[in-house]
């Protein structure tokens, strides 16, 4: 599963930010800028405390150096330091038991307002990593539409800064990450029309990959395989998220024998990747399809043990959901219905865990479905 938000980081060399103090002197500046420099460094190089810690000094050298408290507010707020599946619905990360975390995201917030007030003129660059840590933090549609989709919004409103600071990956960032929101939100034809606006102005991986989930949602198998398709020309990408679309698009065109292969793939190169389970149990479809019952079965078992495995290794509270819905799906098409129902009945009984969007899926509406279309059995 994909978790990655695309963030904008800014390098200003030789010049001092309008908003910084008329009486700091060239040399002062000059080192602000050469610490904000290090801390960029550093960002690329994922090393994300040692950044904190150089943008910390370019701030302590100029205190009104705005872009140096958006640079660690993306450094505090991205998802390799915290994300909301570490905590049920309605948390905070302190109540989850991760501190650390809820100090981060509340960090962030601080330094992305900080860089609002030093410079208003990035403002909209403020707003776009604040709309990001937002989505990061906040589960539910209620809270996605008062916390994260104005943020994104308010972004847009400043486009022109956008493009200046962050360039076309910038600006499609914004409209990848509020696309997004709206797919979080079930809001297809929303997040549909600001993923073409993204993949429109810069080709963003993030943008491809969605983009093919949702022409699937949306019954558009031949546009999903020709995105998902566009996802597999570049190898630096994660392809695993590009192979799962491609092949649940290609198995809805009746290209077996290549959806077979890009399941196969998920299962070798990449296991653990979070769509092997999945992987498996769509090879069982293409064997059932071929008539290949004894190895549709085979699959079938194997997809119930890889979510085991993940309900047994102390999962996260966002990996739960999941695990249970793929192994009750499972268990149902194996015609094992007393074990279906258990699994399908334990995400309906705890919505404290499950009463939420996991990878742009709500476990506990489809849960009630599948528990109906099993009784049914």
């Amino acid at each position: 599963m994909d978790w990655k938000l695309l963030v904008g980081i800014i390098c200003i060399v030789g010049i001092v930010l309008a908003g910084s103090s008329a009486y700091v002197t060239l040399d002062t500046s000059q080192k602000a800028i050469y610490y904000n420099e290090l801390g960029l460094k550093a960002m690329e190089d994922g090393d994300y405390y040692a950044a904190i810690e150089y943008f910390s000094m370019a701030i302590g050298v100029n205190p009104n150096f705005a872009i140096a408290y958006y640079n660690r507010g993306n450094a505090y707020g991205n998802e390799e330091q915290f994300h909301r599946y570490y905590k049920l619905p309605g948390q905070t990360f302190t109540e989850a038991g991760y501190p650390e975390m809820q100090e981060k995201y509340e960090k962030a917030l601080r330094d992305f307002k900080k860089c609002m007030e030093a410079d208003p003129s990035l403002a909209p660059l403020a707003h776009l990593g604040i709309g990001n840590i937002n989505f990061l933090y906040y589960c539910g549609y209620k809270n996605r539409l008062k916390y994260v989709v104005p943020e994104f919004e308010k972004a847009l409103e400043g486009r022109e800064v956008i493009m200046e600071k962050l360039g076309e990956e910038g600006l499609a960032a914004v409209y990848t990450n509020l696309a997004r929101t709206y797919l979080a939100m079930c809001e297809l034809e929303k997040a549909y029309e600001y993923y073409a606006k993204a993949i429109e102005i810069y080709p963003i991986d993030t943008a491809y990959e969605h983009q093919a989930w949702v022409a699937i949602e949306m019954g558009k198998f031949d546009e999903a395989y020709k995105l998902a398709q566009e996802f597999l020309k570049h190898p630096e990408w994660e392809m695993d998220l590009g192979l799962m679309p491609t092949a649940i698009a290609a198995y809805h065109l009746g290209k077996y024998d290549e959806a077979k292969k890009y399941c196969e793939e998920i299962i070798e190169k990449f296991p653990d990747s979070a769509y092997v389970g999945e992987a498996h149990r769509l090879l069982a479809e293409i064997y059932r399809k071929m008539g290949e019952t004894g190895k549709a079965k085979a699959e079938l078992y194997k997809d119930i043990e890889v979510c085991t495995s993940v309900l047994e290794e102390n999962p996260i509270p966002g990996d739960i959901p999941g695990a249970y819905y793929e192994r009750g799906v499972a268990y149902f098409k194996l015609g094992e219905y007393e074990k279906a129902i258990k699994d399908f009945k334990w995400i309906i009984e705890h919505p404290e865990i499950t009463k939420r969007e996991v990878a742009h899926e709500n476990y506990y509406l489809e849960a009630h479905i599948a528990l109906a279309c099993t009784y049914a059995k």
